[in-house]
């Protein structure tokens, strides 16, 4: 689910006040949202801009991506919110991928035996791409002379 974070407009025609919201990309504008984190009131003077830092700062951290418009009005007043922090690993995690390779290993090695499993047992597949392969030659392969007609006399 590729999450947004963006405006969303309120108020009555010709009087616009917008919110600040987290939200999936393919709600409309104006639609659901998981959570709103601010606002902006481009009619106050001068314009009003609010927004939580810390809960911005989460979603970036989390994947979200601000739209244009949010990422300057944020620049402004919190630039540190659309960095997104280094994950801190913890000390007992640096000793653990060194004794976890071994694990790995045989994990692959388990995975390329079902896959060629999978592979054998379809053999129709198998003389299908044979058969898209040779029509796929001969499509671009120049068309062969016809012989010329015999006519009877």
């Amino acid at each position: 689910m590729p999450v947004v974070i963006r405006f969303k407009r309120a108020g009555a025609k010709g009087r616009p006040f917008y919110r600040v919201v987290v939200t999936d990309s393919r709600n409309p504008r104006d639609g659901r949202f998981i959570e709103q984190l601010g606002y902006y009131d481009p009619l106050t003077t001068p314009s009003t801009f609010k927004v939580d830092a810390e809960k911005f700062a989460k979603w970036v951290r989390h994947g979200a991506q601000p739209s244009e418009s949010v990422a300057v009005m944020v620049a402004k007043i919190a630039p540190e919110a659309l960095r997104p922090a280094p994950v801190a690993r913890p000390a007992a995690a640096a000793d653990a991928p060194a004794a976890a390779k071994p694990a790995k290993k045989k994990a692959a090695a388990a995975k390329k035996k079902t896959t060629a499993k999978k592979k054998a047992a379809t053999k129709g597949s198998e003389k299908k791409a044979k058969a898209r392969a040779r029509a796929k030659a001969t499509k671009g392969a120049p068309a062969k002379p016809k012989a010329p007609k015999k006519s009877k006399k």
